[in-house]
Order: structure tokens, then C-alpha cells, then sequence
């Protein structure tokens, strides 16, 4: 077997030593190291496989012991990272002269399992709302989770990695559990206000703040939170809304012999979209202040317009839909977090055990947004750019050390079993 991780890696290390994590010594390497492996294993990241990285391989059920029975806490280690996202892209903010406006992007995913998985208590049927049709529901034996992410001008870092469990699946699980143990259900608005509540004290004041999200999450009592903080709302509505009495899509079409106003929006690549876009005011149902809602096609001529919502009544829809792009950055998110990062990949069983493996997940893809701020350029255009790089500094590192001890014991046999982890060396000859 080839090995890949010498030692972790000093910039990985120099990343999360700042933190200043709860962690034991060994608590502190075994994250390190799952960290690093997550990173550098190019097959299914399970825990054997993250182990079989290291030359020096920690056992596999030291690994998982790590995430089921050792006494840190999942919550310690998210604010921790938390808090250190949100001061840095802070700092740069300052010193680049960034103009005074923040994104705060909420977005959910489903992880898919295998659908002979059936005893991992985060995995159950969940409803693919991507996928399906009006006529063909599809479903998926997955985990769910939230992602948010926060922008500033150019500059987007995650903050935060949630589990989401269905209210089934935590009565199912409680049945199990004793009283102190048991898993509080949180519905998916209720995470998403919990994630802005963990970031309200962070966030300085003077700032111009919009939080936004899709259809799914444009609840009156969310909405109502957001502007009680000061921030304003940018998000997505379902076409049944109703706005001054009357549904939205109603209202759309009354106004369809308005002008259109032609939106060019600019993608994080530079690519551009042009949408036409009808707009007006007005109330929606439960939400007692004025907001501004848009009616977005791509083409004059298509038939289901978008539409979406804002409760700046200063900006205009080409400031709005220009905003709202940046919620593209939780799609960027889930796709390398999925294949990547390994995000689905994991085998504990339990919620708690889970909870941590994201955690750590979510500290290994913080490491890969600061350090691809810090380094892009013409050869690091994307992250995962960044990525290769640290898997080429690792096979560096690895090649160095063989040449070196083959310099030192001119055994080749012994630089064999050394660094391919080989029993017998003689069978492969």
C-alpha cells in the first residue's frame, strides 16, 4: 500500500494551532491528522483509508474511538473555527478598504447514503426537492444538513456545518436513549435562526448585513428575527405568497404588460447572466413591514417566472440579484465538502459521533478557504487547485524522506516495507 503523509503538514498545522482547541494532546493529533488525510486520500475516506495515508498509521479504531468515545465536544471546536472564520475575513476586510457589506448565505443539502444503510442514526428517507416533479417525488436515503457561508466583497468563508434530523427519526432515536442523552429536534428554520444567533456577537456594528436563503426558509418568524437584528433579508419565494391580500403569482401576471427592466448579473467566474425583472411593493402575509418583490425570467417569453424577495427597499433589483448570486458560494460549498472532503463518506454510527466528523470536515475546508485567499493566483484559481497542491507538497515530503533513508541505510528493501507499508517485500519481487 502507498503511503502518502510523512508528517502532517506545517501549513495545516500553523492554520489550527491559532484555535486554540479544547483538545488533549492526543485529541489534538488525531484531529490533525484526519484533517490532513482527508485532504491527501484520493479514494472513499473511511477511516481505514484515511488511516492507511500515514507512514507512521495510527490504528483505525484509535480514529473512530476519537469521534465515538472521547470526552471533547463538537460545539467547542465549531465556535472555535467560528469565531476565527468571521475575525479573519474581518481583518482583511479592514485592510483591503472592502466597502462595509456583509453576506450571510444559508442553504441545506442532502449527503446520499447507500440504500441498504439502515443503522446510522443521522441516515433516513429524505424528500429531494432538486430532483423531484410535480408528478415524481424522489427520495433519497441520506443525511441532511445546513451550510452557511459569509461574503465580504470578493472574500467568502464557511461558518458554520449543521446536522438536520427529521422529527421522526429524533422520536425514533430518543425511544433508545436516557434522559440526559436525549437529541432536541430542531427544524430546519429554528437551525438556520440558531446559526445567525451564533454569529450576531461576532458581527461589528456599522455594517450593512443581508442574510439570505431560498424559498424554503422565507418563514414569517425568520424574516421577522433577521430585521429585529438590523439586517435585511434577501430570499426566494414560493409562488403561493401572498403579497397585500393576493398571491404572488396572481400579481405577476396582472402585471405582465409592464416594462421589463434588463439585469445583467456577474457570476464568481466572470460569466454573465441576463434576466428581465418586474418588481413592486407591498406586504406579505404575517410580516408587518413593507418589502420589495421581484419577478425574475430568464427569457421574456418563459412562462414561470422566479421570485424574490427583499426588505431593503433602497436597492434595485440589479443590486438584489447581484447579491442574492453570491448564495452560489453553499453550492460550491457541497460540491467539494461531497467530493473532496469526504462529507459523506463516514461509517459512526451515532449522532454525536457524526456530529464530530463534520466538525472536523468543517475545519479541514476552513484550512482550504483561508489558505486559497492567501495564495491565489494563476496557478491556484480554484480550491481545488489547492488541494492538489497540498497533496504535491505531501508527495514532496514523502520522496524526500525515501531518498533520504535510502541515502542513509542503501536498503532498499527496508525503504519498501518503510514507505509502501509492505509485510513481505520478497512477494512483490
Amino acid at each position: 500500500m502507498l503511503t502518502r503523509i510523512v508528517h502532517n503538514s506545517p501549513k495545516l498545522c500553523t492554520f489550527v494551532n491559532p484555535l486554540e482547541l479544547d483538545l488533549s494532546k492526543p485529541q489534538y493529533q488525531h484531529m490533525l491528522n484526519l484533517a490532513d488525510a482527508l485532504l491527501v486520500c484520493e479514494d472513499r475516506k473511511t477511516l481505514a483509508a484515511l488511516q492507511r495515508q500515514f507512514i507512521e498509521a495510527p490504528d483505525a479504531s484509535n480514529m473512530a474511538d476519537f469521534l465515538r468515545i472521547s470526552p471533547w465536544y463538537a460545539d467547542d471546536v465549531r465556535q472555535a473555527v467560528r469565531l476565527d472564520q468571521v475575525k479573519w475575513v474581518l481583518s482583511q476586510a479592514e485592510r483591503l478598504g472592502v466597502p462595509k457589506v456583509l453576506y450571510i448565505n444559508l442553504d441545506d443539502s442532502l449527503g446520499a447514503k447507500d440504500k441498504a444503510t439502515r443503522h446510522l442514526e443521522v441516515v433516513d428517507w429524505f424528500h429531494d426537492h432538486r430532483e423531484s416533479t410535480k408528478s415524481k417525488p424522489v427520495f433519497k436515503n441520506a443525511f441532511c444538513y445546513l451550510v452557511a457561508t459569509l461574503r465580504v466583497g470578493k472574500m467568502v468563508v464557511t461558518v458554520d456545518l449543521r446536522l438536520y434530523l427529521r422529527a421522526k427519526t429524533v422520536r425514533r432515536l430518543n425511544r433508545q436513549r436516557q434522559g440526559g442523552q436525549r437529541i432536541p429536534f430542531r427544524s430546519k428554520n429554528s437551525l438556520a435562526r440558531s446559526i445567525l444567533e451564533a454569529l450576531r456577537p461576532l458581527l461589528p456594528a456599522g455594517w450593512l448585513v443581508y442574510v439570505q436563503f431560498d424559498s424554503w426558509y422565507a418563514s414569517e418568524r425568520l424574516i421577522k428575527y433577521v430585521r429585529r437584528q438590523g439586517w435585511h433579508v434577501t430570499c426566494g419565494l414560493k409562488h403561493n405568497r401572498k403579497l397585500n391580500g393576493k398571491r404572488i403569482d396572481q400579481i405577476a401576471s396582472a402585471l405582465r404588460h409592464r416594462r421589463y427592466t434588463h439585469v445583467r448579473v456577474t457570476a464568481a467566474d466572470g460569466n454573465k447572466s441576463s434576466y428581465y425583472v418586474r418588481q413592486t411593493t407591498g406586504r406579505l402575509e404575517k410580516v408587518p413591514f413593507t418589502v420589495r418583490v421581484f419577478f425574475s425570467k430568464r427569457h421574456p417569453r418563459e412562462k414561470s417566472p422566479a421570485y424574490f424577495m427583499s426588505t431593503d427597499l433602497t436597492r434595485s433589483a440589479q443590486q438584489a440579484l447581484q447579491g442574492y448570486s453570491g448564495r452560489w458560494s453553499c453550492e460550491v460549498d457541497n460540491f467539494y465538502l461531497k467530493t473532496q472532503l469526504g462529507l459523506a463518506d463516514f461509517r459512526v454510527q451515532s449522532y454525536e459521533a457524526v456530529d464530530k466528523y463534520m466538525v472536523v470536515v468543517l475545519l479541514t475546508w476552513a484550512y482550504v478557504e483561508r489558505r486559497f485567499e492567501q495564495e491565489r493566483s494563476a496557478q491556484i484559481r480554484t480550491y481545488g487547485d489547492l488541494i492538489r497542491r497540498h497533496r504535491d507538497e505531501h508527495a514532496l515530503a514523502w520522496l524526500t524522506s525515501a531518498i533520504q533513508m535510502m541515502q542513509e541505510t542503501n536498503d532498499i528493501q527496508q525503504v519498501l516495507q518503510r514507505f509502501l507499508r509492505l509485510d513481505t517485500i520478497s512477494a512483490y519481487f
